[in-house]
């Protein structure tokens, strides 16, 4: 008994010693807990609150924990910044909840891929889209050729003994 007790308060302080030293890789923030972050921290009804009371006192960039890393920067000028210089540090999904909920698999289709596979996707979808039609006016074609015969088909109803139809010209050819 004494040895997996001895054995599972190592691995915890193990655990706990790797989990604060990849904390403090990240920008300052409140310390979170281990497996629910900053959870507790966090006023669910008022979010944007918090956060702001964060930012004034760990600055304009700081992690919280959710119960993944989040970097939260507070800074019009330094969100722009991020975005121009080191835009490819920021693209891409969290993989977190709401990112993954309507996901069958992860990073596919055309809508939830990222990456070099987005780019293929993106690829092939509009080279699919321009075969069938994409920027020309095929549809304008098909609503006037429609409109004319429905015109036609109305005009030509007085002289019709047998009553009126009107399922027929609003087919498309």
């Amino acid at each position: 008994m004494f040895p997996l007790s001895f054995l599972i308060i190592i691995l915890i302080i193990y655990y706990l010693i790797v989990y604060y030293k990849n904390v403090s890789r990240l920008p300052k923030g409140p310390t979170p807990l281990p497996l629910i972050g900053n959870a507790l921290q966090i006023d669910a009804g008022e979010i944007n609150k918090s956060l702001a009371n964060f930012s004034k006192t760990y600055g304009d960039v700081f992690t919280v924990y959710i119960p993944r890393p989040v970097v939260f920067i507070m800074n019009y000028d330094l969100i722009k910044d991020a975005f121009t210089t080191r835009g490819d540090d920021f693209i891409g999904r969290s993989g977190m909840f709401p990112d993954t909920l309507f996901q069958s698999t992860p990073n596919g289709g055309v809508i939830f891929s990222e990456g070099i596979k987005w780019k293929e996707n993106r690829r092939i979808s509009l080279q699919i889209l321009r075969d069938f039609g994409m920027g020309k006016n095929l549809m304008e074609e098909l609503v006037k050729d429609c409109f004319f015969d429905m015109d036609k088909y109305i005009r030509e109803m007085p002289n019709r003994k047998n009553g009126v139809n009107l399922r027929m010209p609003l087919q498309v050819k």
